[in-house]
């Protein structure tokens, strides 16, 4: 009580107290946030050459081109950040070299006859096509001063800027590859290599016949590989490896009888309901519009819903993750397939109605014939040569309002019109084939999905909690998971925008998994004290939990032992080369070809009419140093002992190259060494110039 009373007399200290406590948590926000954009202000995703790609535009820019997109978010921004960069880039470039995309060009573009990839992308219709006739309106309305809507306008602004960036990079690769010239002795050379023929035999000594255990790998087998690696292994950003530990949540008995029970209850509705295809919809169900073969039903279900009478409800069964009831609501014999002529008037719109009743009415009165109205008014021009004549279509080929009249209403002789996302048509059945004699089937299915519960998810999520707080260290989670029913795993190196550290471990817990890996406070061998759920794609509860460590981080610069070694394709390589060495140094005879087969117990194999340009061959595999040797020793001599990709291989030829004789006209083997030439340049252009750019990048603060 004296103490209250002290308070109350000197509540003004009070008041002090907690300004400064407030004024401490904005400080340390403050200084967290200057901390976290040092490199720019917290608008500023990143800079390019010293402009600023703003947060803002970033995020407009998703908006407005990935509104409907089903990527998956990261994989989006990844596009949405390359965007900017290559746009900044060829801006500088263009402006450098006078490069541009006149009004006119861009006008073409859009909506003339040399379209953008990226217009005809975006406005397609029905059948695939560039859609003109939407084109055509989109320019009348902004000639028109009727391009009004607010977004449309931002959309096609953007748009506009992608189609100018794209033209530019087109016009930069076709200066470059035009630059690129096939000399005479070059396009000789490849001639050669595609024409020459040699047949030789080989036999090849697996590097697994050397086991892993009696290879030890020192530091000076790793430096000898980058000798002969220069530059393959530097790195442009650091990199990091995680090793990690994942439980699959699995659902539980009391799941598994819940999730049985939820569908069970539905028995009843089902049948007593008087519409079958609103109570599906109520719960979640299908209704089958369409009929199914035995093989288009679940697996489980599919010999019970074709004996069975129509009206029956069977199940539940589990399948596919699901426990389902199913109800038979039709079964009849229908034919495979069914001859048909239409006659069509594009768009689906009552003139086009009217037109359709029009030409009915006129075959029915005997006034005139199907197939000469076909000929003259239909506007699928395929069929109107023929008479409208469609041949014979098997169940599904067609759109289904079509599929209907064919396999479902229509009747052999008479006339139906039906409208399709392609106009009107008018149907007439002019033959129908049995062939099969299977009855198909139509069904309601009702399902109830097999999930973790809260419960189950909380108790794998206590679990992978105590394995966090026990693991201190990399390899006390390397011991202490397996034996709690965790698994290991290694993720390749991730980079820091980086979203994925695995196949199976992609989406937001794998990007906060990868923020954690590259915080400064994480160090080589740390074990996260979060754990992270994994969430897969259209899925509403986690499907997984990870305890994560850092392995190691290689750094940026040029590679050295300590930043390959580990990584298991340098591992494997440097294991093959001494395997190799023991291989050749075990080897008793090297010059004969069955002695050495003998010795290592493996079998002589023939590659036949081989060409040094493929250097590859179904027996081998690609296998360039063995073919280089092959190609360059005479016949009956023996090449080797060669450390292939797959082997140490000794070859002989059994046969001269074939002759060949240089044609006097080169242009097609400069054509195709030219083009050789130019597809690498169209690929990695732009990525090594952004090497050279001055790219800041600091998308790893906002997400």
């Amino acid at each position: 009580m004296a103490l209250i009373g002290t308070i109350r007399k000197n509540g003004w200290i009070l008041i002090v107290l907690m300004t400064l406590a407030l004024g401490g948590f904005i400080a340390m926000e403050i200084y967290s946030n200057i901390q976290r954009n040092s490199a720019g202000d917290v608008n500023t995703i990143g800079k390019v050459n010293g402009k600023e790609i703003k947060r803002s535009d970033f995020d407009t820019y998703e908006k407005l081109v990935y509104t409907n997109a089903r990527s998956n978010p990261y994989q989006v921004r990844t596009q949405v950040w390359n965007y900017f960069v290559e746009n900044a880039i060829m801006t500088d470039i263009a402006d450098e070299i006078g490069l541009g995309v006149p009004a006119d060009e861009l006008k073409d573009l859009e909506f003339g006859d040399n379209i953008s990839p990226i217009i005809a992308d975006r406005f397609k219709d029905e059948t695939g096509r560039v859609n003109m006739q939407n084109l055509m309106q989109i320019k009348a309305a902004i000639e028109g001063g009727q391009f009004t809507d607010p977004q449309y306008r931002a959309y096609w602004s953007i748009q506009e800027k992608e189609i100018v960036k794209q033209r530019l990079q087109d016009k930069m690769f076709a200066m470059v590859t035009k630059g690129m010239y096939t000399p005479t002795w070059q396009a000789e050379v490849a001639f050669r290599e595609t024409n020459e023929r040699l047949d030789f035999t080989f036999a090849r000594v697996p590097y697994e016949r050397i086991p892993d255990t009696e290879i030890q790998l020192t530091d000076a087998d790793y430096e000898a590989y980058l000798k002969e690696m220069p530059g393959v292994f530097d790195q442009q950003e650091e990199t990091r490896m995680l090793t990690y530990a994942v439980i699959n949540i699995a659902p539980s008995a009391a799941d598994s009888a819940s999730a049985r029970d939820a569908v069970t209850k539905l028995l009843d509705g089902l049948r007593t309901t008087t519409n079958d295809s609103t109570y599906a919809a109520a719960n979640n169900g299908v209704y089958d519009s369409d009929f199914r073969t035995k093989d288009q039903l679940p697996l489980s279900m599919a010999d019970s819903l074709m004996k069975v009478p129509v009206g029956t409800i069977i199940g539940p069964f589990f399948e596919a993750g699901n426990f389902t009831i199913a109800k038979v609501l039709d079964r009849k014999l229908m034919p495979d397939s069914v001859q048909a002529r239409h006659i069509l008037i594009r768009d689906a719109t009552p003139a086009s109605e009217r037109k359709i009743d029009s030409l009915r009415a006129l075959i029915e009165s005997g006034k005139a014939r199907f197939d000469s109205l076909a000929v003259r008014n239909s506007q699928d021009p395929g069929s109107a040569v023929k008479g409208g004549e469609l041949g014979y279509m098997a169940y599904g080929r067609t759109v289904p309002e079509f599929n209907n009249v064919l396999f479902n209403t229509g009747e052999e002789g008479k006339l139906y019109k039906v409208s399709t996302q392609f106009g009107w048509h008018l149907i007439q059945i002019t033959g129908k084939k049995f062939l099969g004699k299977e009855a198909r089937v139509r069904c309601v299915f009702l399902n109830s999905e097999l999930s973790p519960s809260d419960a189950t998810q909380q108790a794998f999520e206590d679990k992978a909690a105590a394995l966090s707080q026990q693991a201190k260290t990399l390899s006390d989670l390397q011991n202490m998971a397996p034996q709690q029913g965790f698994q290991i795993q290694t993720s390749p190196f991730v980079k820091i925008n980086d979203f994925s550290i695995g196949q199976a471990i992609a989406g937001d817990g794998s990007r906060e998994i990868i923020r954690w890996a590259f915080d400064k406070k994480t160090k080589v061998g740390d074990v996260s004290k979060e754990i992270f759920p994994i969430r897969q794609q259209g899925v509403y509860y986690n499907s997984q939990y990870v305890v994560a460590a850092l392995k190691s981080i290689v750094p940026a610069g040029e590679a050295t032992v300590e930043t390959i070694r580990g990584q298991p394709r340098v591992d494997a390589e440097v294991r093959n080369r001494k395997k190799a060495k023991a291989i050749i140094e075990k080897t008793t005879n090297k010059s004969d070809l069955n002695a050495f087969a003998s010795q290592w117990q493996v079998t002589v194999d023939t590659a036949k009419m081989t060409n040094f340009g493929q250097a590859t061959s179904p027996n081998m595999g690609q296998e360039p140093r063995v073919y280089g040797i092959a190609f360059s020793i005479s016949k009956d001599a023996v090449g080797g002992p060669i450390a292939g990709n797959t082997g140490v291989f000794l070859v002989q030829p059994i046969s001269d190259r074939t002759q060949v004789t240089i044609p006097p006209d080169l242009s097609y083997a400069r054509r195709q060494v030219s083009s050789m030439s130019a597809s690498p340049v169209r690929m990695n252009l732009m990525t090594e110039i952004k090497k050279n750019a001055e790219i800041k990048d600091f998308r790893n603060r906002f997400f």
